[in-house]
This record gives C-alpha cells, structure tokens and sequence, in this order.
C-alpha cells in the first residue's frame, strides 16, 4: 500500500501550522475560521489522496 512520503507529510505538517497560526489572528469576521479552516482541510485532502492515486497509479 502507498505511504505519504516526506515531502507529502511535511506539506501536512505546515498546513496544520498554518491552521495554528491564523488562530492567533485577530477575529475580524465571524466566518473567518470556518472558512479558514475548509480551506486547509481542502487541502489536506489534495495532499492525503496522493499516495491512494499513486496506488492505482501503478
């Protein structure tokens, strides 16, 4: 079965810092996180799929 490689896990890795760090940020609009979040999590999701498509890639 496929595995994440390390390039792929360190995009994760920074991802969730991201998520981490707009935390911090000032609210400045009530939907911000949620859409910030969607946004990472669309992400993630374009990054995890990879190692599934490499598999039947093969």
């Amino acid at each position: 079965m496929a595995k994440l490689t390390e390039q792929e896990r360190a995009v994760v890795e920074k991802l969730a810092d991201a998520w981490n760090a707009f935390l911090v940020l000032p609210i400045e609009h009530g939907d911000d996180q949620l859409e910030f979040r969607q946004a990472i999590h669309a992400a993630q999701d374009k990054v995890l799929s990879r190692p599934g498509r490499r598999e039947f890639n093969r």
